[in-house]
């Protein structure tokens, strides 16, 4: 019985961990957190941290993660329950609907984790790792939502994926430095459907 006890209780510590860490690293920024300020907000000690990572750092990457895994799940189930539909900006706007509860949380991570990866080459590839099991999810759902168009898209769809959260990060980059810039929601009210239209063909009959 113990065999099976103590991997799930270190399982929910991690994850009581990391769920603590990402308030942690959005009120602080990661560069200003500690180990003591992890374990302090999660209700744990420095022994069990290291039970379960081996740096700040390291947190920060997972937690962006699974921030990421969160985020792009959420999106993928709006868009699934949204039906077959003509309207590209309709489709886009539920997607948004979804994120917005998150997205603001899951930008201040990846700014750090971005910046991390500036100040320190070791942690490019651990970093660049993360982005690609990212953009490869994120390609998932932009198929999702062509198909939900019934379309096909001109544009290869990791292109395409990434055109549009490159649109995505210059939104919340605009309203994080000025939160009532029209600006920003126009590129996603606006900018994106005409992105996706202006790409997507209706798919041949089959």
């Amino acid at each position: 019985m113990t065999e099976v006890k103590a991997p799930r209780r270190r399982t929910n510590t991690r994850a009581r961990l990391l769920t603590a860490a990402v308030d942690v690293f959005v009120e602080r920024g990661a560069r200003r957190v500690t180990v003591d300020d992890l374990v302090s907000a999660a209700g744990y000690t420095r022994g069990a941290f290291y039970s379960n990572f081996g740096t700040v750092e390291e947190v920060l990457l997972e937690a962006f993660k699974e921030e990421s895994e969160a985020l792009i799940e959420s999106v993928r189930s709006a868009i699934g329950a949204h039906g077959e539909t003509e309207s590209s900006g309709s489709l886009i706007a539920t997607a948004f609907d979804a994120l917005r509860p998150m997205q603001d949380r899951w930008f201040v991570l990846q700014s750090e984790v971005v910046l991390q990866s500036l100040r320190d080459p070791d942690a490019r590839e651990i970093s660049s790792a993360t982005f690609a099991a990212l953009s490869e999810q994120l390609v998932e759902v932009v198929e999702l939502a062509l198909d939900r168009l019934d379309c096909t898209s001109t544009m290869p769809t990791d292109l395409l994926a990434q055109t549009m959260m490159g649109v995505f990060l210059h939104s919340l980059t605009m309203r994080a430095i000025n939160p009532d810039d029209p600006r920003a929601d126009k590129l996603l009210d606006e900018a994106l459907p005409q992105i996706l239209d202006g790409v997507s063909v209706p798919k041949a009959p089959a």
